[in-house]
């Protein structure tokens, strides 16, 4: 009978200094880590506390251009003009239509992407006739003085009554050209009163009349058929 022998040497102890070195590798890796995302987190608190605060200052300079009549000091800080929210300008304008009575008869009010200034009445447009009296030209003058600091698209539209031009000797021939000559006229005196970047005009002639429809009494009906629309959009213009 064979009896094979089995022997077993007992081996050294083996060194776990090693792992020392991965542990502080592991350590300065963490906090690195910790270290970035740190530094990218939003303080949510502050956020919103500098958010509410520069929103409380923007609602301060609104109230006081209706207050202190401070609207072509605060809209002539914007150091390149551009397009302007109409919120906010139609809120200027109304301010100095409270500060202004010759700013009375004008119609300001919101439809849809533009804000509409409506120039309406007895006190603005004879029949017949593209000239405005001497008030008018202040009254456009004040409204150009606020859009020389905006770069919005600005257009105007004229209109007329829908009684057609039958006189041999009237200086327009129809409607159309009374409509586009009255257009003209409000154009060039925005210009002359410092706005200074393209007015795109329209002549509507007597298109909208029916519009009117608000209105019984036709004298009056007339009169507001005679106006010119200032209409500001909420894009920006092409520049000067």
């Amino acid at each position: 009978m064979t009896i094979i022998g089995l022997s077993y040497e007992k081996s050294p102890t083996t060194s776990t200094a090693w792992m020392t070195s991965l542990a502080d590798l592991l350590a300065l890796l963490l906090a690195f880590f910790v270290l970035m995302f740190s530094m990218s987190e939003i303080k949510v608190d502050r956020w919103q506390t500098l958010t509410e605060t520069f929103g409380n200052k923007m609602s301060d300079v609104t109230d006081l251009v209706t207050k202190t009549g401070e609207a072509e000091k605060n809209m002539s800080m914007i150091n390149e003009p551009k397009a302007i929210d109409l919120a906010y300008l139609e809120h200027i304008l109304n301010g100095k239509k409270q500060q202004s009575e010759l700013l009375a008869n004008v119609d300001i009010f919101r439809a849809d992407d533009r804000l509409v200034i409506s120039l309406a009445g007895w006190d603005f447009f004879k029949p017949g006739t593209e000239k405005e009296g001497g008030e008018v030209v202040e009254v456009i003058d004040m409204i150009g003085s606020t859009l020389h600091h905006v770069n919005n698209q600005v257009e105007v539209y004229g209109h007329t009554d829908p009684d057609p031009i039958t006189s041999p000797t009237a200086k327009y021939s129809n409607n159309w050209a009374l409509s586009l000559a009255r257009a003209l006229s409000v154009a060039n005196e925005l210009e002359r009163s410092g706005y200074d970047y393209p007015i795109r005009v329209y002549g509507m002639a007597d298109s909208r009349f029916s519009e009117l429809i608000f209105v019984d009494d036709k004298v009056k009906k007339y009169a507001l058929a005679r106006r010119v629309d200032i209409v500001v959009r909420e894009a920006e213009g092409r520049g000067k």
